[in-house]
């Protein structure tokens, strides 16, 4: 029974962490985070690769980002904001690329567009509208399936994130 409660003691300090504050973090190109006094290829903090909470903030206090960072790396849902405090965005990381399903909102709270990212590449329907909520474009990006992945294995697909089709309404 000790173990257990020793356990579960380690286990709730380990994994209750504050966020980090990235105000005075560097961003990398391949999305890392990196701080100003390391240049380092990952985000650290304590020096540690940081995981867990992170955010940032605008020059004049508000929020700016919230999301988490996994092996240094942007990972899990993020939301952005502009300094106004409007949302503007929610979307999916991996490994510190775009990945998975994306939302961004006009400063009046209306959708702005929707769609998907693979690899930090747009693919599938993406939809957009215009400050009045009413829809204006829709494109649909390729998709490398499993026949295209077998035809340029180990290259990247060249043409994923390309528009195949446009739709003005």
């Amino acid at each position: 029974m000790n173990k257990i409660l020793v356990f579960l003691a380690l286990l709730i300090v380990g994994c209750s962490k504050k966020p980090v504050d990235m105000d005075d973090v560097l961003f990398d190109r391949a999305g890392r985070w990196i701080t100003k006094d390391n240049y380092s290829s990952f985000f650290i903090y304590n020096l540690k690769v940081y995981n867990g909470p992170a955010y940032s903030t605008h020059r004049n206090g508000n929020k700016k980002e919230r999301g988490q960072l996994k092996n240094g790396y942007k990972s899990g849902v993020w939301t952005g904001w502009d300094k106004d405090g409007n949302k503007r965005y929610a979307g999916s990381y991996e490994y510190g690329q775009e990945h998975g399903n994306w939302i961004g909102w006009h400063t009046n709270g209306k959708k702005k567009y929707e769609g998907e990212y693979k690899k930090a590449k747009q693919i599938g329907k993406w939809t957009y509208y215009n400050k009045g909520g009413k829809k204006t474009t829709k494109e649909i990006y390729f998709i490398c399936d499993e026949k295209c992945e077998n035809e340029h294995i180990p290259r990247p697909c060249k043409r994923e994130g390309k528009i195949v089709e446009s739709k003005e309404f």
